[in-house]
């Protein structure tokens, strides 16, 4: 019987885990949760946030733009949209993100703004500031 759960990260560009490790946790739509051995099969969707799993005593986080989580049989594929190491993440280039995003959602509904991609930007830089600053909310 498998003592650990086959994991696979992987971003339309490239391949960014592909391993063996003894949990992790995913951003869902509902909330973050964790997989563990033997978990029942899951597919969900993820939205942008912390990604983070166990190899032995180490633990490796990385930022999902969102994506799909399919588990079954003790194997994970994740799909992301994109993945980013935390040290990676520009916060002041993130603080901008955020603030021009929330600037186009107050504007008024006539067709000149792009909604859907103005939530997913603030979305998405809400979770940059949250990953380089977990205290501050």
């Amino acid at each position: 019987m498998a003592k650990s759960l086959k994991l696979q990260l992987v971003t339309p560009d490239r391949s960014s885990f592909d391993g063996e490790v003894e949990e992790f946790t995913v951003p869902g739509t509902m909330g973050p949760f964790t997989v563990l051995l033997n978990h029942a099969p899951i597919v969900s969707s993820l939205v942008a946030g912390l990604f983070h799993w166990k190899e032995g005593s180490r633990e490796s986080k990385l930022l999902l733009g969102g994506g799909f989580l399919e588990f079954h049989e003790n194997a994970a594929v994740v799909l992301a949209s994109s993945a980013e190491r935390i040290e990676d993440i520009d916060l002041p280039r993130a603080e901008r993100s955020l603030a021009r995003a929330e600037e186009r959602l107050q504007h008024a509904v006539d067709g000149t703004i792009d909604y859907d991609r103005a939530r997913v930007s603030r979305d998405r830089a809400k979770a940059r500031i949250a990953a380089k600053n977990p205290f501050k909310r």
